[in-house]
């Protein structure tokens, strides 16, 4: 099995504006040093260490962070605030520094190339400092219902300096904030304080007759004595609010802390790893399911209509929609190919298929999905933009077919005209998921050029083979709604 040592990754600086490349498990040390603290169990850092590189390689095979900026970069450094070369730590561990160097290369070089799947795929690697008992599900903090990352108890973070913390707030910047107004301060109004001031008994002047503070009960004669207030008439507002906290981070996935805690009682890294995270795979990468990502996928491309019978499209100046359907449907499966799909061509020239002979064909081979390639026509010359249908309930055709149009109308620069649902014949007669694309209007004029320009078309496919490899990444997770 492979090892990442030639597995580079390339980095946007944006502060620079440059593309920089760099070897994996390099980059892998660095953000080791930046996001755990060395003075941590080994088995701890072996589990930061496979937490990063899983999160690089998911990054790499789903097409990075950089969605509307340059495609040649993979991550932006911004991602890691505060990252720096190792050499710079010199100053912060002082007499430490070799020694946590060196301990940092044992850690990378014993887990080379190792990451956590789920269902063959890479995980998003979540994790905090410290949960403070129980990590957290991952709808409860994003929304969206992530099968590995389910709550678990958590006792082993308690000894943590960041178990407990406060901060201290303004009233000012907490209106500020979260844009709300305070009650004003009046001398014969109560402002509610939990557990400090409550059962508050006011005469019809608004002079206070008795009230408990911390649960004690005080006449308010009393109060303004023993605190040396001016009159009866007195109310309280706070000038800063002291916010308690327990744990540090959103609590979904790893916690830290606790992973350091059960290292020290014995446990290993994989073991760690597996409490934390649920119904993962701990396993080597492959380089060369990075070269060949699709590589078992099972894909059919049907260019649509085909020869003289195929009752296509045609634009006023001749151009037909057969022979720009099969123009991206070839350029598609090479690419396809390139990533190690396997991949059926409902046809390769200006032949006629009928509908009958393409679905079955697609429910022979039995492929992942389908993809069914058109362009529209309308009688109003100024309509453009891109078009998706899947047929009603097949859940991964539209989650396939959100990816693709949000990919597609970024890439050229189109409307998205929406997702729908339809009845097609090939999406209604065939036993697999599908999506029909109108990629753009023949009857517009300025569609109709660019879609003879074969830059336009290659523009089209990159933006295709992106969303696929997306959406094996990462697909179950996108939500519909």
């Amino acid at each position: 099995m492979e090892n990442n040592i030639d597995l580079n990754i390339k980095i946007y600086i944006p502060s620079e504006d440059k593309i920089i490349t760099r070897n994996i498990e390099d980059f892998v040390k660095e953000l080791l040093a930046w996001s755990i603290p060395m003075s941590f169990h080994i088995e701890a850092l072996k589990c930061q260490s496979i937490i990063i590189r899983t999160n690089l390689i998911r990054l790499i095979k789903g097409g990075g962070n950089r969605e509307g900026k340059d495609s040649k970069w993979d991550i932006s450094i911004d991602s890691f605030k505060g990252i720096m070369p190792i050499q710079e730590y010199k100053d912060i561990w002082g007499k430490d520094y070799s020694k946590n160097v060196r301990l940092i290369e044992m850690v990378v070089k014993e887990t080379n190339g190792v990451i956590i799947t789920f269902k063959d795929k890479p995980i998003d690697a979540r994790f905090h400092d410290v949960c403070g008992g129980a990590t957290e599900n991952s709808e409860n903090v994003d929304g969206n219902v992530v099968l590995y990352l389910r709550k678990v108890l958590c006792n082993y973070c308690q000894e943590s300096p960041l178990i407990h913390n406060y901060k201290d707030i303004s009233v000012e910047d907490i209106e500020a904030k979260l844009n709300i107004r305070f009650s004003k301060a009046s001398p014969i109004k109560n402002m509610a304080i939990e557990d400090m001031f409550d059962d508050i008994i006011r005469d019809e002047e608004g002079r206070v007759v008795r009230l408990k503070v911390a649960g004690k009960e005080f006449e308010g004669k009393e109060i303004m004595k023993l605190l040396g207030l001016e009159s009866t008439r007195f109310s309280w507002k706070p000038k800063f609010i002291r916010f308690f906290t327990m744990g540090k981070g959103d609590g979904v996935g790893l916690c830290q802390y606790g992973a350091n805690m059960l290292a020290h009682e014995g446990r290993r890294a994989e073991e760690i790893l597996n409490y934390y995270y649920t119904g993962v795979t701990i396993k080597k990468n492959e380089n060369q399911c990075m070269k060949y990502p699709l590589k078992g996928k099972v894909i059919v491309i049907d260019a649509a209509h085909g020869g003289e019978s195929s009752e296509d499209n045609s634009s006023i100046n001749g151009t037909r929609e057969k022979d720009i359907n099969l123009s991206i449907a070839i350029n598609l499966e090479r690419e396809l190919r390139k990533k190690g799909a396997i991949v059926y061509m409902t046809r390769t020239e200006d032949i006629f298929v009928p509908l009958s002979q393409r679905a079955e064909l697609i429910n022979k081979n039995k492929p992942d999905f389908f993809i069914t390639i058109h362009q529209n026509y309308i009688k109003n010359s100024s309509v453009s933009g891109t078009e998706i249908y899947f047929f009603r309930g097949d859940k991964e055709a539209e989650r396939l077919g959100k990816i693709i149009m949000k990919k597609i109308t970024t890439a050229i620069e189109t409307i998205d005209r929406g997702l729908k649902t339809a009845d097609f014949y090939l999406l209604r007669d065939t036993n697999v998921s599908g999506i029909h694309v109108e990629i753009g209007y023949l009857s517009n004029p300025i569609e109709e050029k660019k879609l003879l320009d074969e830059h336009y078309i290659d523009r089209i496919v990159t933006a295709m083979i992106e969303a696929i490899l997306f959406y094996y990444e990462v697909g179950n997770n996108i939500p519909l709604k």
